[in-house]
Formats: structure tokens, C-alpha cells, sequence
């Protein structure tokens, strides 16, 4: 059953908005409706995509559907409506839909393969021909858990809908564990003209909601509107322990403490100063490190290294304002030129002298940033990996940044979750000093190192536990925990809490938690999410232990901790319909007893599917002379009709701007396998499409690939 429209709100006028580039696309086609609904409980958001697309003309034209994914999603649902049938999606492992995949194909029917580079943000696109005065309809749904960073969570929606839309809503639902004390709209779709197009309102203390509702008069002459609604919150904090809130045998603790002291430091920098670096990345680099200098705290220590053919450093300086002017002279001097030694790099940084241990805890934070791969000295990924596992002796948590898209992001990755830290590219723009400030910041303040949690064992199921320890817990951050339990009450849950903090060892043991109650009923009685999860807590438990092993499976030392890692990883991710690197989507038509949604899936039992086939295959090339901006670094992932008729492949490498001019979409993607049934003769009960997304170990390419499938005329 397709979801019921969402309700519609008083809008307030609107001034003119601005005039946006030119998109080319279909001058006949227009979306009739374009609805995104995001609910967020506690913290996990759900966001549904319902775009309705129609073709008034007397001609078959192709429609595109594409969407800009946030950065840690992963899709849960697909649905499509076309040609009077309802494809409705299931989640396959990797290996499972490819030997499908060539079954399908020995037997000799129609298909594709879309193959996409990871990023750190997807773009989902569906093209579908469209005859001639009909409809196709799309429903796809995401989750995510959002991040707390720098004190606020912030839920990102991308809104590109590509075609003139007649019906635009984005409605949001937040409802939180504690009183709502933060909430603000930093960016609206279109830009601060449209900024009167939101509306946002409180239904108690715990729950928000915002609807952005441009009125079609005021939108652009060509209908077209891009952008992105941009939401930060955050909830009333205290001295504590945080909250525990438990739902039908699944428990997350949510763990943020204010009115620490912090942690003085000692900070690394780590620059790559090779050849490739020149001109205004460097520039840049240089702009960002005196800016970094003066905001470090009362009691840090620091050192600055460059690293290309060879390895320089500063030495290790406490930080004073003559500390801060010798540094300064030191950055002004750098110069790019040779090579990238890497592996050099990090054996220097694990050699200085830091004077940690003088004054109690002090972390060693080590801040890598480079934007090429290792050419220089040993450039073997493993065996720079073993060096750094067999020097890091003092545990120093190690944050990669990948400078534009030359980086060799796998091995970054690789480094950081190795190493207590995390990975995130920095994008070639003219922003490019800001973005690595606005990442420092949020490493700036330590607050406590090394914390354990730890659970009593009659209350919680150890084995289900997501991560437990937290190398270092940083202001402005939140810890999360969660796992399942056999109890239906926070009184059994009893906790301790313990770490390093300035004053030494830190501790905290608790037995009594706040009330979290759930949402009520009637404050979410306007959604229409399809489906509609029936635990959240659940939901957020699979998406967290899915992410702790996927870095589990980076991390890795040898082949069985990997395999072990992505075993369960995959289990849960089947279990909970995730597309993932190691799942596929399938979208079939099943039979009418067939269709389930989450609140099914206890009650019905599983149904076999009849495997469609395929015939001719097209591989998409990388065109090595597509570009985009490298703000936005967007790429496809690509599927097709959906008429089980004969269907013609056409291989096309085009364009796609996103037109998010604020690093929206940094990205990650999806590799898509497409087959179609050909003549269903066979199988006249399930008429299949199968659609296979899964994720390749390539990364951070900025060249895209389209394939297009035409129907031909009946």
C-alpha cells in the first residue's frame, strides 16, 4: 500500500527567491509529488523519499529519481510503482545475489551492472522510462543514528529533486530522551530566500517537529529547487550518567557529561608536503595551521612535521606565545617538492620527545593529513600498517585526513580505526582551510581517556554489546552504547563507568537512571513512513553493532578477525534489511500474501522467490574526462525499466550536479547489479526485478557513470 500523503501547514508569504543554474532534463516531465518524511527517536532517524513522477506528454521519456544519502546511511527500503506493479525490496547477501545474478544471466535475459566507487556520501539514482501520459512512483527509506559533534546533533535532507516538483514537503519529527534545549534551522533548499518556507513547533518538551512547504508560486520560473534542510538540536545536559532507555529486549545508554575539566594534550601535525601539494592546497594548509596554533588550550603540547621525500620537524613545543611564533615561521617555510613517504612520516611522529607523563594523562593526538599515496620509501599498504601496530607502543589515537581526491582513503581508513581514531576527506575548495579548523575543533578539548563501560551480567547480554571502550571522549561528543537485555525496566541495569581524566582516574557507578518514556501515540500519528520500523531502539542497535564491526573488519590484524567481523556484520544486516558492503537490494513483485513490511515480519512466514534471468550484460566505464566539483565529488548509482519486456542497454558516461554548494555530499557508494526479467512465462506468479546495491573497496573516485536503458515502444 502506498503511504498517505502528509499533512500540510499554514505557510507564511515568501520573498522572490533567487534564480538557480539551469538542469537539463525532460521539458515535459514534472514530479507531482515530492514528500520526505524524517522521524528521529533518540538520536536514530528513519527518512522515507516519496517522489511522483508523470509524463503529460504523448512520448515514452526517461525519468531520473536521485537522491544525495548523508553520510553514515544506510538504505533499508525500495519500492517502486510502474507499469500498474507494485517492486517491493528485499536484502540479499553479496555472494547470493551475484551467483543470481549468473544464473540469470547463463538463462538469457536482460540486465545491467552499475559499478560505483565508495565515498563518504551516496547518491542513489533510479532512470526509468515513463510512457506516454503515465506515472512512476518512488519510495525509498534510509537510518541513520545521528552524531553529536561540537554540542549539537545535526540531520541532514537533501532536497534534489531535478524536475519541476508541483508538491514539495519536508516534514521532520524529533522526539528525545530529554527536553529538546537546541533547535535551529542552519540551511533551507533554494537558499536563505526560502527561509520562511519552514515552520517548526513544539508538542511538549521532548518532541519538535518542522515542515519546509515552499509555495509553488514563489518557487523558480523552471520549478526546479535544490539544497539542503539543515536541523541542529541538542538536549539538556548535566553532570550524569547519562540515560538508559530500554524497548522490547534491547537497551541504549547515551552517555554525555558536562562540567568536565579538560584534558591538556599533545598534538602532532603530520603534513604532507610532497609535489602533488603545491599551489593552493598548501596555501591552505599553511592558513588552517596559524589559525589551529592560536586556539590550542592553556597546558597542550605540540609538534608540527612535513613529510615528502624525506621528514622534517618542528620538536616538541609547550604551548606559549613565543612557542606559537616559532611555529608560525616554521609553517611559513614549508615548501612542496618530491615525493610521499608516509611510512616515514609516522615513525618520525612516534619518536619525539613529548613530554607526555609530566603532568598525569596526557593523549597523544596525531592529525595526518596527505593527498596522495605512498610513493616514497616502503609504500606497501600492509607492511606500513604492521609498522605503525608495532611503534604506536604509547597508544597515540591517530585521525587520517585525505586531501582531495587523490588520497588513498583505504589505507587512511585502515591507519585510523587501527589506531584508536577515524578518517574524513577533506574536500579541494575554496573552503578547504575551514573544513580542517572545523575538524580540529572537534579534537580540540579531550575531556576523558581510555573509558570502559561496563554492565551487570544478569541484566544484559554480553555478546550483544556494541563497543565498550572509547579511547577518548571529546567536548561536544556523545558516547553510545547499546545492546539487548532480558529485563523490561531500568531498575535491573546497574553500571560503571570508568576512564582517565585531568585529575587521574575517573569513575562512575550508577544504579538508578532517569524515566525515558516513548513517544505517545498521537505525536506520531501524522507519519506515513513506509514501512514504518515498530522498535527504534532495535532498529539502532543493529545499525551500531553493523557499523562497530565493519570497523572491526578495518581493523583487522589477520583474515580471521576480518572474516569473523563480517560475518556478523552480515547476519545483523540481513536480519534488519540494511544495505550495506556486504548486502545487496533485490526488488521484486511478489505475490499479494507475499508483501510485508516491519510490522509483518514476526507473523509471516518466509516466502521462496523465483529467480528471473538475463541475457546481455553492459558494464559502465569511469570516463577518466568526467568531472564535478570537488566540493561535492557526486556520483551515481544507477538502475533501470521496469518493464519485463524485451529492453535495450545503452552504456552513456554524463554529468549529475547536485547543486549542494556546501559539501553536502561527501560521499560513498554503491555498486548496483540491475537484472530484469525477460519473459516471466516460466514464472507467471512472481514477475521479478532484481536490483543489487553493494558497496566496492575503491574509494573517493570523482568520476561517475550512467547507463541507460531504453524501453522500446509498445
Amino acid at each position: 500500500m502506498s503511504p498517505a500523503p502528509f499533512e500540510r501547514s499554514w505557510r507564511a508569504p515568501l520573498p522572490l527567491p533567487p534564480q538557480p543554474l539551469p538542469v537539463s532534463i525532460g521539458q515535459d516531465l514534472e514530479i507531482v509529488t515530492y514528500h520526505i518524511q524524517s522521524l528521529v527517536i533518540s538520536r536514530y532517524a528513519v527518512t522515507t523519499v516519496t517522489c511522483r513522477i508523470r509524463n503529460p506528454s504523448l512520448d515514452a521519456q526517461e525519468a531520473t529519481f536521485s537522491i544525495l544519502l548523508p553520510v553514515n546511511a544506510f538504505i533499508s527500503n525500495l519500492t517502486i510503482e510502474a507499469g500498474g506493479r507494485n517492486y517491493t525490496s528485499l536484502v540479499r547477501e553479496k555472494e547470493e545475489a551475484r551467483r543470481t545474478y549468473e544464473k540469470a544471466k547463463f538463462r538469457g535475459q536482460n540486465t545491467a551492472i552499475v559499478h560505483q566507487k565508495e565515498r563518504e556520501t551516496s547518491k542513489f539514482r533510479v532512470d526509468v522510462s515513463v510512457s506516454e501520459q503515465d506515472e512512476v512512483i518512488f519510495y525509498l527509506t534510509y537510518e541513520e543514528l545521528l552524531e553529536r559533534r561540537l554540542g549539537v546533533y545535526s540531520h541532514k535532507i537533501n532536497v534534489h529533486p531535478g524536475y519541476p516538483v508541483l508538491d514539495m514537503l519536508v516534514d521532520v519529527t524529533i522526539h528525545e530522551t530529554r527536553d529538546i534545549s537546541v533547535l535551529s534551522v542552519k540551511k533551507v533548499p533554494g537558499g536563505v530566500s526560502f527561509r520562511d518556507a519552514v515552520t517548526e513547533w513544539r508538542e511538549g518538551g521532548k518532541t519538535a517537529r518542522l515542515q519546509y512547504d515552499p509555495d509553488r508560486e514563489l518557487m523558480p520560473k523552471d520549478g526546479v529547487i535544490h539544497g539542503q534542510l539543515e536541523v541542529h538540536y541538542d538536549v539538556q545536559r548535566a553532570l550524569d550518567a547519562g540515560d538508559i532507555q530500554i524497548e522490547d529486549g534491547y537497551f541504549v545508554h547515551f552517555f554525555a557529561p558536562i562540567d568536565l575539566q579538560f584534558t591538556p594534550k599533545h598534538i602532532t601535525f603530520l603534513i604532507d608536503t610532497s609535489q602533488s601539494m603545491s599551489g593552493h592546497k598548501l596555501f591552505q594548509v599553511k592558513d588552517a595551521l596559524r589559525h589551529i596554533l592560536a586556539d590550542l588550550n592553556a597546558g597542550d603540547t605540540f609538534n608540527i612535521i612535513h613529510f615528502s621525500s624525506g621528514t622534517y620537524k618542528l620538536g616538541t613545543m609547550r604551548y606559549t606565545g613565543t612557542a606559537v611564533r616559532k611555529a608560525k615561521k616554521f609553517i611559513n617555510s614549508l615548501q612542496a617538492e618530491g615525493g610521499t613517504n608516509i611510512n616515514d612520516g609516522l615513525r618520525v611522529s612516534f619518536e619525539q620527545e613529548n613530554n607526555m607523563g609530566a603532568e598525569g594523562v596526557r593523549p597523544h593526538i596525531i592529525i595526518m593529513l596527505t593527498d596522495g599515496q605512498a610513493s616514497v620509501g616502503i609504500t606497501h599498504p600492509e607492511t606500513i600498517l604492521k609498522n605503525v601496530r608495532e611503534r604506536n607502543k604509547e597508544g597515540a589515537s591517530i585521525f587520517c585526513l585525505g586531501f582531495g581526491k587523490g588520497a588513498d582513503m583505504d589505507l587512511l581508513e585502515r591507519i585510523a580505526h587501527q589506531n584508536q581514531g577515524s578518517a574524513r576527506k577533506i574536500y579541494e575548495d575554496v573552503d578547504a582551510a575551514d573544513q580542517l579548523k572545523g575538524f580540529y575543533q572537534e579534537l580540540s578539548t579531550p575531556l576523558l581517556l581510555d573509558v570502559q563501560f561496563s554492565y551487570s551480567d544478569d541484566a544484559v547480554q554480553m555478546n550483544t554489546l556494541s563497543s565498550t571502550h572509547f579511547y577518548n571522549y571529546f567536548q561536544g561528543t556523545e558516547l553510545v552504547v547499546t545492546g539487548q537485555t532480558e529485563l523490561d525496566n531500568l531498575s535491573g541495569i546497574k553500571a560503571n563507568i570508568t576512564g582517565q581524566g585531568r585529575n587521574g582516574h575517573f569513575f562512575m557507578g550508577v544504579t538508578g537512571w532517569n524515566t525515558v518514556n516513548p513517544p505517545d501515540k498521537h505525536l506520531l500519528s501524522h507519519l506515513h513512513l513506509a514501512p514504518t520500523p515498530k522498535n527504534f531502539i532495535e532498529r539502532l542497535w543493529a545499525f551500531l553493532k553493523v557499523k562497530d564491526l565493519l570497523n572491526e573488519e578495518k581493523a583487522a590484524k589477520g583474515n580471521h578477525e576480518k572474516t569473523s567481523a563480517q560475518r556478523k556484520a552480515l547476519k545483523i544486516a540481513l536480519e534488519h534489511h540494511f544495505v550495506t558492503p556486504l548486502t545487496s537490494l533485490v526488488v521484486v513483485q511478489p505475490d499479494q500474501e507475499n508483501c510485508k513490511d516491519y510490522e509483518d515480519d514476526d507473523d509471516e512466514e518466509e516466502e521462496k522467490e523465483t529467480e528471473s534471468t538475463i541475457d546481455q550484460t553492459a558494464i559502465t566505464k569511469m570516463d577518466a574526462n568526467s568531472t564535478f566539483s570537488d566540493s561535492l565529488d557526486t556520483q551515481d548509482s544507477v538502475v533501470r525499466t521496469f518493464d519485463p519486456a524485451s529492453i535495450q542497454v545503452v552504456s552513456n558516461d554524463e554529468e549529475w550536479h547536485s547543486m549542494d554548494y556546501e559539501h553536502a555530499s561527501q560521499e560513498k557508494s554503491h555498486d548496483a547489479i540491475w537484472a530484469w526479467g525477460g519473459s516471466c512465462a516460466n514464472h507467471p506468479s512472481v514477475p521479478l526485478l532484481m536490483i543489487t546495491m553493494t558497496l566496492l573497496a575503491s574509494i573517493f573516485s570523482s568520476q561517475t557513470s550512467g547507463l541507460r536503458v531504453h524501453l522500446p515502444d509498445k
